[in-house]
């Protein structure tokens, strides 16, 4: 009798620990995009056998746009190889591009990974990694949870999360949980 009460108590534990580790990736995968977005990760259409090497870009070079997304690296851009300056500008190229929406959103996204311990960034670049070794199937039902999560009130999801908590062990938890995202 005991296991069939504790039935009810297990799947639901479950459920939420499913949810979060969907949530946890998904939002790792964003994070990955957003640095993807910045030029933290290296470009996959650049070869690193590529014979055409481009020279060396000099700042007054940039257009005033380009400078002004750029600035953050002004200091540095003598110093960084040229296929980076080109990388960066393809960057900011494609920035200017983005709906003001999705560059609200880069930005935000940039600043929480920014100000991320560097053992959460290197767990965050982890559980990026493992989401998108997911099969397709995979990702969008993390993705659907994802939303069905953010789609609870502020309230619901702190409930939720607390549930979360009691329900795993205390060895197993996370450093620390996730924003409410809204």
């Amino acid at each position: 009798m005991a296991d069939v009460a504790r039935a009810p108590l297990v799947s639901a534990r479950v459920r939420v620990a499913r949810t979060w580790l969907i949530c946890g990736a998904f939002v790792l995968a964003i994070v990955g995009a957003s640095m993807a977005e910045a030029g933290d990760v290296a470009d996959p259409d650049q070869s690193p056998n590529s014979v055409a090497k481009p020279a060396a870009t000099p700042w007054s070079a940039l257009t005033p746009q380009e400078q002004q997304l750029l600035a953050p690296v002004q200091d540095q851009w003598q110093q960084l190889p040229p296929m980076q300056q080109q990388r960066l500008r393809r960057k900011a190229e494609r920035w200017q591009g983005l709906p003001p929406e999705q560059q609200d959103r880069a930005r935000e996204r940039l600043a929480r990974f920014a100000a991320m311990t560097p053992e959460q960034r290197a767990a965050a670049r982890q559980r990026f990694k493992a989401f998108q070794q997911l099969p397709p199937e995979e990702k969008e039902r993390m993705r659907e949870a994802f939303h069905r999560f953010h789609s609870l009130s502020p309230e619901e999801r702190r409930a939720l999360r607390q549930r979360f908590e009691k329900a795993q062990p205390q060895d197993q938890r996370p450093d620390s949980s996730p924003s409410d995202g809204g």
